[in-house]
């Protein structure tokens, strides 16, 4: 689903001087790894665009400290935005009008549908969106290789590492005989390998494994839908000075139970709750309907939601209250 080639991009990018790209908040490596990636292939270009995210980020790289990092931005000082990583601009961290005609000329590339599948955007916002692809390296690599497009052993560093971190290490069903074509080519290109894996993962210090451990520990079964879930809470984590992100790994570890046929996270701060499901394929299970029965969307193995309220759980059961 797209309604814009690169060689449009190219040519805008030509065009315009203001260029900012953006990605959703706490970003993880395959949005650090898209938003680097565009950032070079402009620089290629001659041209020099800001680019921003806010929260922590869930790999190694060091971006927060570089000074390349715009600290504080607003969309009407660019002619020019460019939006990896999520299909929806309220994400990226930044104020976004309430009316997305208001933003300059933005361009959108993501492997994530908006709720309810469908894609509606002004005609001021280009997008290209494939929910099949891995991730949204693999999709801008596509891009790339579609029209014979140069970039630099650099960009394919960014490509591989959010090809690798959206995949699991290679380890969830996305791992396709296509992407390992992919990644064998970036490999090709000279990436070291052992720079992705050290870069794609932060290490968890004590603390965090000891959380992890207890909330394993503590997690509950349901035998008659069989699945597992737990609960966590923005200020226990704030007590135990414990960042989302730093547990952002819980629910796939919760689908290790080879009892369940799915897991669920529920995230809850501030009256709002962010669900997560994830499943393996030989669960035969589509997780992405139980996301969008409550709002959300995502993958057939890997979804989620956000609904508002405050959770209600006892053993067995787990309940959202307004």
């Amino acid at each position: 689903m797209h309604n814009f080639t690169f060689a449009f991009l190219e040519e805008q990018i030509k065009l315009k001087e203001r260029i900012l790209i953006l990605t959703h908040t706490n970003p993880d490596g395959d949005a650090i790894g898209s938003l680097m990636a565009i950032r070079n292939i402009i620089l290629e270009k001659g041209k020099t665009p800001s680019i921003f995210f806010s929260g922590k980020t869930s790999c190694n790289l060091k971006l927060e400290e570089e000074s390349l990092i715009t600290k504080e931005t607003h969309y009407n000082q660019y002619d020019l935005i460019i939006i990896v990583d999520t299909s929806n601009p309220k994400r990226t961290g930044i104020p976004i009008p309430s009316n997305l005609e208001e933003l300059p000329e933005t361009f959108i590339i993501d492997h994530h549908l908006k709720k309810g599948g469908k894609i509606e955007y002004p005609k001021n916002i280009y997008y290209y969106i494939n929910p099949k692809a891995t991730a949204t390296c693999e999709i801008i690599y596509d891009l790339l290789k579609k029209e014979e497009k140069f970039f630099s052993k650099e960009t394919a560093y960014y490509l591989l590492l959010g090809i690798y971190t959206d995949s699991g290490g290679f380890f969830h069903s996305n791992t396709t005989p296509q992407l390992l074509k992919k990644t064998r080519d970036l490999l090709k290109m000279g990436v070291l390998f052992k720079n992705v894996t050290l870069n794609a993962f932060k290490g968890k210090n004590v603390r965090v494994l000891n959380y992890l451990g207890e909330k394993i520990s503590d997690s509950k079964f349901n035998p008659e839908l069989k699945f597992i879930f737990n609960t966590v809470k923005g200020l226990e984590l704030a007590k135990k000075n414990i960042s989302a992100s730093d547990i952002s790994g819980l629910v796939n570890l919760l689908n290790m139970c080879s009892d369940s046929i799915f897991s669920l996270l529920l995230f809850e701060e501030n009256n709002l709750i962010k669900g997560s499901f994830r499943s393996h394929e030989y669960k035969k299970i589509d997780v992405s309907h139980l996301s969008r029965f409550l709002g959300g969307g995502g993958h057939k193995l890997a979804s989620g939601f956000e609904v508002p309220g405050k959770v209600v759980e006892t053993y067995k059961k787990i309940s959202i209250k307004n």
